[in-house]
């Protein structure tokens, strides 16, 4: 697996299932400022309804749907397989990257387990092998690694390398001044004396 950072903010996203894992996509979406998400669900739960608004459709989504608004991404959540089947062709066939929940063998890519501090983002994955492991490993990182803090220094050291970049420093000396910023406050020796 390559592991990326896909910017939702601009692709229209897919999600088709009706409970839990749905529910968790539409989330993950959200807070990854995804603007363009169609919600198929024959009977969702109430936090998929509530999560979709007005952008649910009760219904299955019919291979017309993706030829009219060509979905990049595509999530598939408990439904039944033949149905998954059907819908994964769609898909692939407008050229959609596609997760089925628990089906590793039919997946594009996987969803990692994610931290966010701010801007910073943080996954583990492990390829869809071990999700819970994947979910173990983020939350110890959450709680003894990267606290809440991290937001902000990630924003003041983003601000402070804009005014590097604006000073037409070139990338080896932006790398530098970096690695020295974060040396000259001690946030890494803060993790390793933990």
């Amino acid at each position: 697996m390559l592991p990326v950072m896909l910017n939702v903010s601009k692709a229209p996203v897919a999600v088709i299932g009706n409970g839990f894992a749905a529910a968790q996509r539409l989330d993950i979406l959200q807070s990854s400022g995804a603007r363009n998400v169609t919600t198929f669900a024959t009977d969702p739960e109430p936090t998929v309804a509530e999560r979709a608004g007005e952008n649910l459709h009760r219904r299955l989504p019919e291979e017309s749907d993706f030829q009219t608004t060509r979905y990049g991404v595509v999530y598939i959540c408990d439904i039944p397989e033949s149905d998954a089947l059907t819908i994964l062709d769609w898909a692939h066939a407008v050229g959609a990257f596609v997760n089925v929940h628990d089906r590793q063998d039919l997946c594009d890519f996987h969803m990692p387990a994610i931290l966010r501090r701010g801007n910073l983002q943080v996954t583990v994955s492990t390829d869809g092998k071990v999700a819970g492991l994947s979910r173990i490993l983020r939350d110890f990182l959450r709680d003894k690694v990267f606290g809440p803090e991290w937001a902000e220094r990630v924003n003041a050291l983003g601000l402070q390398r804009a005014d590097w970049v604006s000073q037409g420093l070139p990338f080896e000396d932006l790398r530098r001044r970096v690695d020295d910023y974060v040396s000259e406050k001690k946030w890494l020796e803060e993790i390793s004396e933990d």
